[in-house]
């Protein structure tokens, strides 16, 4: 399994080349890649299709809400991390 870092920076890669546009140093993990339209609504369904292929598992489609795509540590919390049991 990949480290939290690794796969934090194969996402930011994955974003610079599908937005094509944008250089590396414009990004970080808490730049709004949907509302700042680095990422496009119709490029959805390919950043699903990589992180199934970044995780090695499906995408539950209970995950995806409004705002599970906002940026890279949004998306690594949602698909990557394991969710806390808190009481």
């Amino acid at each position: 399994m990949k480290t939290g870092t690794e796969i934090r920076r194969a996402l930011r890669d994955w974003v610079i080349r599908t937005n094509g546009k944008i250089e590396p140093e414009e990004l970080d993990d808490e730049t709004p890649i949907i509302e700042q339209r680095i990422v496009s609504s119709l490029q959805i369904m390919d950043l699903i299709l990589f992180l199934e292929k970044l995780s090695g598992k499906p995408i539950e489609v209970e995950k995806l809400k409004p705002g599970v795509f906002r940026n890279i540590g949004v998306i690594h919390r949602n698909f990557f991390e394991e969710p806390s049991h808190e009481r």
